[in-house]
This record gives structure tokens, sequence and C-alpha cells, in this order.
């Protein structure tokens, strides 16, 4: 049995790797071959290209990156010509996958097509979900939410700006999608985060302070738009409740340097009583402490999906917003509060990201037992809707079930 799989750009690799290390312990005589990265080679994957060859960002970038993209997808469709695979598996990317996709399942429409990680056609794109039901056998999503995306046909309805479902659309085409929810990987990737004992001690952090972290993000941008605000707030919760300790997480050391400037700037002088900088631990600064004050993207699903009350800010430029909310319809951008259908924590975009709104909300979590409780036990719900074991694991099982089955 052969398997051709596409990935195209790190994250793809990286939940790539999960799923050919899964499908191989069930298939181990399959030939999986096709496009990855290093971490789905070392699972067993035969590499014909690198997803350096398509890992591009950029209007400008893929225009002038066309010729190899070309190459490499009219590589791919020569591959399934000659070699027939029994499956193909495309891996998130969709923007080169779904083309590809398209033009196998024309050529040769008795090859299943299954794909793992949805586009976020739920955010943006709908139209594309059309494209979708024609083109995909097996679709594997990480949120529970897409199953409703695929089948109820993806459009929003927004009621009172506060909560949010999926109405029901009329296909007037038939389609043989399938559509499973294989669970998210942050959930196995938190289940075997083991706390260090030692960290608070390590970092030289008192142990009798009411700990609040600081989670800025990984882009240079993000930290000069948005660290400042969270500086400023953390100024003004220290002088309203003086027993607060902060713990700002540096995502990657190259960042330190810009940290440290937009600290200087708000006037707090390193080394200093109530803040530290920590790198490279952002599990351990959540899970000692009681809220986050986070930017918007990965790191704000973590940490709620941790349990901890989060307060999300955001902020970019006029243009970008403009374009953003005129494509982006939910009235909120946490993953948390998506999957809840309904505003759990706080979020502060564009205008509304000032300290004169995070502090009053952040000291209603640290003086409010009962609303804390709440929004813990909001999120609790959100965690076991993602939790369905691994997702490489379940994916695989899906895979090997519905190729058995077709």
């Amino acid at each position: 049995m052969k398997i051709l799989f596409v990935a195209g750009e790190p994250s793809g690799d990286e939940h790539g790797s999960h799923l050919v290390k899964s499908l191989l312990k069930r298939l181990p005589d399959i030939d999986a071959y096709g496009i990855g990265g290093p971490l789905m080679e070392e699972e067993g994957l035969r590499l014909i290209h690198n997803i350096t060859e398509l890992s591009v960002i950029g209007l400008i970038e893929v225009a002038k990156s066309y010729p190899r993209l070309k190459k490499v997808f009219d590589d791919m469709l020569k591959h399934v010509d000659d070699d027939k695979p029994d499956a193909v598996i495309f891996i998130d990317y969709p923007g080169f996958n779904l083309r590809l996709a398209k033009k196998i399942k024309k050529a040769h429409p008795e090859i299943p097509v299954i794909y793992f990680v949805s586009p976020q056609l739920w955010a943006w794109g709908h139209r594309r979900i059309h494209t979708v039901r024609k083109i995909v056998d097996l679709m594997l999503v990480f949120f529970p939410f897409e199953v409703d995306v695929y089948n109820k046909g993806g459009k929003w309805v927004v009621h009172d700006n506060e909560t949010i479902s999926i109405a029901t659309h009329k296909f007037h085409t038939k389609s043989n999608l399938t559509v499973k929810h294989v669970g998210h990987p942050l959930i196995s990737k938190l289940e075997s985060f083991v706390p260090d004992t030692n960290f608070l001690k390590d970092n030289n952090i008192p142990d009798n302070k009411r700990i609040i972290a600081i989670l800025p993000g990984s882009r240079e941008n993000e930290i000069k738009k948005i660290l400042p605000v969270l500086l400023e707030s953390a100024l003004k919760l220290k002088k309203e409740i003086p027993n607060l300790f902060f713990i700002l997480s540096c995502a990657r050391p190259g960042l330190k340097e810009l940290i440290n400037i937009e600290i200087e700037s708000s006037g707090i002088q390193l080394p200093c009583d109530f803040l530290r900088t920590v790198d490279n631990s952002m599990y351990d600064i959540v899970h000692n402490s009681e809220i986050a004050l986070v930017t918007s993207g990965t790191a704000a699903f973590e940490a709620a999906i941790s349990l901890k009350p989060v307060l999300v800010l955001y902020r970019m430029n006029f243009i970008s917003f403009f374009v953003a909310r005129a494509l982006f319809k939910l009235p909120f951008i946490n993953l948390a509060n998506i999957i809840a259908g309904k505003r759990i924590v706080p979020e502060f975009i564009q205008h509304q990201m000032t300290s004169d709104r995070i502090v009053p909300a952040a000291k209603k979590y640290l003086s409010d037992n009962d609303y804390y409780d709440k929004t813990v036990e909001e999120l609790k719900s959100v965690r076991e809707d993602l939790c369905h074991g691994d997702a490489g694991e379940n994916a695989a099982e899906e895979i090997c079930e519905f190729i058995h089955n077709n």
C-alpha cells in the first residue's frame, strides 16, 4: 500500500510527524512518501520534496517563488499518475494543497483524498467549503465546531454580539465528504506537561506572592505594539494590589533585547522586586499564575485550556484591521470563546486595548472568587470538547477505517 503525504510548512511537519508515526504503527508495510520536513522523515516518511521548497510567506515572495512551486506541483501530479497511491493525505497549507487536490481528484477520482488539519474556512474563505465538498473524501478536524462548519455550511450567526452559532445551509450538490473530529494536539501536549517544582526558586520568584503571567507574543511587531500596554496595566495593578508579582514570558532568545527596551521605557527599573522575565517556560509560568495577560494567538489559547482565566489583547494597523474585520465576521478572536460559542474570557482589541479597561477586568478575577471559578468551569468545558486523546492517533485510526471501508 502506498500513501502520499503533502505538508507545506513547519507546523504541518509537526502535525504530520505524529500522523506518520501512528499510521506506520498500524500499517507497518505501507510506503509513506511525499512532501514533508525533518520530523516527518524521522518518523518514516520517504521524502520526495522538503517543505523548505514550499514554505513561502507574503504575496511578493509567493510570486517570486512561483516557478519553484509550479515545478513541485507538477512533479507531485506526475507521481500520482505514475504511482497510483492508495490515498493522498494533505496536511493544512490550503493555498497549495486545495489546488493540488482538485487536480488529483479530477484526474483520478478513484483515489481517496484525505485532509488533516482543516483550513480555517470558518474564519474566512467560506466559499472554499464548496470546493472542499467536491474534492475531499475525509476531512479530519481539530475543533468540534468544524464538523458543523462542513455539514451545515459554515456561516456563523452572531446573536447580540455575545454568542454565536452555525446556521444550516442547504447545499445544492451532493458530496461524499466525511468529517471527523480527532481532537487537538495541544491537549496531549498539556496532559504530558509536568510542572517544575523548583521553577519559582530557580527563577528567584517569591512563593508568597499572587502571580500574574504576561505573555507578550513571539513577533517583534506584536511586542512593540502590545507589551507597553501590558506593562502599563501591570504597574497600575501593582499599585492597587501590592502583593502581586508578574512573570513575563520571553518566547525566544532573540526577543530578550526588545523586551528589555520596552521594560525600560515603561519606567520599570531592572532588577525589579515585582517582575521577572523568564525564557522558554510558558507552561510553568501559566501553571504558577492566577491569571494571564496575553497577546492574542496560540499562547492565549494554550493558557485558556490550561484552565487559567486570560485577558486577551491585540492591536494592528488600521488598514490591516479594516481588511481583517471585513473578512472575519466573528465578534471575538480567542479560540476558547469561539469553541464555547460565547464570550468566556475578555478580549481587548484595537481601541479597547487600554490599561483603563484591562485593569478593572483583571481586578475582578483577582477579587471575585465566584467569577473566577465560573470562568475556570467554562474553560474546563471547552477543554473537554477538545479532549479526545492524541490527535495523531485518532486521525490514524479514522484513516485506517476509511481506507478499509472504501
